[in-house]
């Protein structure tokens, strides 16, 4: 039998990863970390959002996403976002490893690849990016053109703008090719990758008022996560062991190889990047965040593997694709319990199937009650957050608003504040003097609501965490309260 050609291996892998994307939750987008941040950015901006809206990101890719969202009045378009950029890397690896076959099959057949292609979500952008970053270094490092920094720069910039954790792996880059270069092509980088930000900051600024909103807000969460457990919780999740073996599952197991010391010095940068960037990712171990350092792992393990190790590789990496594609299977007939592989692995043997999407339920009693409650705005319980439930899967025009019960709860508390936490030092006796900062969330101080109209609530529990609020109807998923 004739072998396929490497571009008939990659159009058939394109088609692949195009037909996982569709057939993941067909009514609906797969729901997974942050997917709904981006996906109701893109709908707040192309007006269909019928919610105040609370983004804990970057808005920047939503808004990048927002015309494909419009266009369709729904986000059928959008699921293939990561698909699109995942045919890039593919290529792009292909291309930086001068058409090698050994290279392409890896970085097709690594299990990240499938698991991020219904998940959107701007690191497939930003892993992109990072890998032409790279060769841009790389070619720096071998010929020492001050050109290749400003690309690398302005790419690693731009992948910062899309997504908060790609600033902080630009130190790492930083760190990893500068540290033993001239002074000025360090700041020629930081120079770079500034510029590359300024999407971004004009986004901020515009809808903000403040270029750095979006940069000093993760800053300050991440700052207040590690040391209280956030402004919302005292509580930080510490990861266990599952999450760190998970991770390890994910890493190509014959990466080691490249620490033999002929190897290490012959990549001395890339491998003291990788090998950083692997320590932050277990920092905070998510399965993504391996997707960013996969395509350069695969261009050097595609020079540098025996061919033993190379077919061992690709029958690990295949049989662990094979895995992960089998609960996105699953959800296009099915809700489970178990979205994705890691999740799946944790709750076995409990795992859950239903027939009827929770999802669509939702939608069905919207439809509803928009006939039922025109133009309407609606307080919506008990959770902060089911306000953004309903918003995301709402498509009509008949409901005017939906209303966090948060806001609802400051309004009637005539309050603002929703939540601070103070970081200060702890200065001896002493001392006369000490510091503090102060980070915390509070309404929006433009919030134009005229909250004394709202006559009604919905809630997906069965009650309502509202004084004077009396129980109406129950809908297949949704109940309806009114205020008395």
């Amino acid at each position: 039998m004739k072998k396929l050609k490497n571009k008939h291996i990659i159009i058939i892998t394109a088609f692949l990863l195009f037909l996982i994307a569709l057939i993941t939750v067909p009514f609906d987008l797969l729901e997974a970390t942050d997917v709904k941040d981006y996906s109701d950015t893109a709908k707040f901006f192309a007006g269909e959002y019928k919610a105040k809206h609370r983004a804990a990101h970057s808005i920047l890719y939503g808004l990048l996403l927002s015309p494909y969202v419009k266009i369709v009045d729904s986000f059928f378009l959008i699921k293939f976002a990561s698909v699109f950029w995942l045919i890039l890397i593919i290529i792009s690896v292909y291309y930086i490893s001068k058409g090698d076959r050994r290279t392409l099959l890896l970085i097709i057949l690594s299990p990240v690849v499938w698991f991020m292609a219904p998940w959107l979500s701007p690191v497939p952008i930003v892993s992109l990016l990072f890998l032409w970053a790279y060769y841009f270094l790389d070619r720096f490092e071998k010929i020492g053109r001050a050109g290749y920094v400003i690309y690398a720069g302005l790419l690693v910039g731009l992948a910062s703008a899309f997504w908060d954790s790609a600033l902080y792996f630009s130190f790492i880059f930083l760190i990893a090719f500068f540290y033993n270069k001239k002074f000025y092509s360090v700041w020629i980088f930081l120079v770079a990758i500034v510029v590359g930000l300024i999407p971004r900051l004009v986004v901020d600024q515009i809808f903000f008022g403040f270029a750095l909103y979006g940069i000093l807000k993760n800053f300050f969460a991440l700052l207040s996560f590690a040391l209280y457990g956030g402004v919302y919780s005292p509580i930080y999740h510490v990861f266990g062991l599952w999450g760190y073996m998970i991770i390890l599952l994910f890493t190509p197991f014959y990466f080691y190889v490249l620490y033999k010391r002929e190897k290490f010095v012959r990549y001395k940068s890339v491998m003291i990047f990788l090998t950083i960037s692997f320590i932050f990712i277990l920092l905070n171990p998510h399965i993504r965040m391996i997707m960013i350092l996969m395509p350069i792992m695969a261009v050097l393990m595609g020079r540098e593997l025996n061919n033993i190790q190379y077919k061992r590789q690709l029958i690990i990496f295949f049989i662990l694709s094979i895995l992960i594609i089998i609960p996105y299977i699953i959800q296009s007939n099915y809700e489970t319990n178990a979205r994705t592989f890691e999740k799946a692995l944790i709750k076995f043997p409990d795992l859950e199937f239903h027939e009827q999407f929770k999802g669509e339920l939702i939608k069905e009693d919207l439809e509803e009650i928009g006939k039922e409650y025109k133009n309407e705005i609606f307080v919506v319980g008990n959770k902060r957050d089911y306000y953004k439930e309903l918003a995301h899967f709402y498509w009509g025009n008949d409901i005017k608003e939906f209303i966090s019960i948060e806001d609802y709860l400051l309004y009637l508390n005539d309050s603002p504040t929703i939540a601070t936490q103070r970081i200060k030092s702890n200065a001896d006796s002493r001392f006369r003097t000490e510091m503090w900062i102060e980070v915390g969330l509070r309404k929006n101080s433009n919030d134009n609501t005229n909250y004394e109209t709202i006559t009604h609530a919905i809630s997906l529990d069965e009650n309502i965490d509202l004084p004077d609020f009396k129980f109406v109807k129950k809908y297949r998923s949704l109940s309806i309260f009114e205020r008395m």
